[in-house]
Formats: structure tokens, C-alpha cells, sequence
């Protein structure tokens, strides 16, 4: 009886822990990642001759939106349940998409910040680009994430087996696994 109470708790407790990890390696990849890629957005700009500071902003949002949806994308890619390639692909889209609408927000809002008399920003609208690129790629993640742990646990989809679509091996090779 007691062994069935724990092991009740600890179906509750273990995928809130995996999320909040998830969430917390999510935010230290795409935060890295979103900055390298306004680095190489500005080498783009710099080595390909391009001149307007539109397509500096461009390129620099484009560049933080795609680090950080790749970075959640890595951070909450599951290894025992490979969806199929449409819909991986649909996933790592609508992330890209989430990251590079963050980074637009994080300008717009870094841009309206309050700056005083002949002192620059103590933050610039380009640091606020790559903030609102990883938490609008983490917020997306999380929610797709949030979403298939309650189709999964109500039953509104067959149980993917880690087999069926993984490169982990036979049945018998991974019997120890949790399914």
C-alpha cells in the first residue's frame, strides 16, 4: 500500500522535475546560442557589404530568433519518444518562429526603455533582443512540451513506444528502461 502511494507521488513529482530541468538547460542553451547567432549575423553583415540599419536589426533577429529556438529545441528533444519527421520539423519551425518573435519583442521593448540626458542605456536593445529570443523560444517549448505530457498521461494518444521510432535497440536490449 505504501509502495503504491510513493510510486503515485512520484508520477506526479518526476515529469515536473524533467520540465523544470529541461527548462533550465533550455534557458542556458538558447541564451548562448542567441548570442552567437547575433555574432554571426553581425559578421554577416560586416563581410557582406550590407549598409542599412535595417538590415542590421534584421539579420540580428533573425540570427538571436534561430540560436535560441535551436538551443530549446535541443533542450527538450526527448530521446525515448521520436515523433516523425513532419512533425519534428513542424516543432523545430514553430520554435524558430517563437525565438525570432521574442527577439522582436525583446527590441521593441528595449528600444522604448527610458534613457536619460547623454548617457546610453545601461542595457541596449540588442541584449533585450536576445532575452525575449530565448523566452519566447523556452515559453513555446515548454508549452509543446506541457502539451504532450497531458496527451500522453490522459490517454488522448497511443503510447509511442521508445522501440517503435528510436535508435536505441531491440525490445530486449532495452527492457531495464522505464516505458
Amino acid at each position: 500500500m505504501v509502495a503504491n502511494a510513493r510510486r503515485g507521488q512520484m508520477d506526479i513529482v518526476r515529469p515536473v522535475l524533467v520540465l523544470v530541468g529541461r527548462t533550465v538547460l533550455g534557458l542556458l542553451l538558447s541564451s548562448v546560442f542567441s548570442v552567437i547567432g547575433i555574432g554571426i549575423a553581425w559578421s554577416m553583415f560586416v563581410f557582406f557589404g550590407a549598409v542599412s540599419h535595417a538590415t542590421l536589426l534584421v539579420l540580428f533577429m533573425i540570427g538571436a530568433g534561430v540560436g535560441a529556438g535551436l538551443g530549446s529545441y535541443v533542450a527538450f528533444l526527448r530521446v525515448d519518444w521520436i515523433p516523425t519527421a513532419p512533425i519534428l520539423a513542424a516543432m523545430g519551425l514553430t520554435l524558430l518562429l517563437a525565438g525570432m518573435g521574442g527577439a522582436w519583442g525583446g527590441f521593441l521593448f528595449g528600444a522604448n526603455q527610458e534613457v536619460e540626458c547623454c548617457v546610453g542605456p545601461a542595457v541596449t536593445p540588442i541584449s533585450y533582443m536576445a532575452l525575449g529570443a530565448t523566452v519566447g523560444a523556452i515559453a513555446a517549448a515548454l508549452g509543446m512540451s506541457i502539451a504532450r505530457e497531458t496527451k500522453v498521461r490522459t490517454g488522448w494518444s497511443k503510447f509511442h513506444s521508445s522501440t517503435a521510432n528510436s535508435a536505441i535497440g531491440t525490445p530486449s536490449e532495452t527492457e531495464g528502461f522505464p516505458q
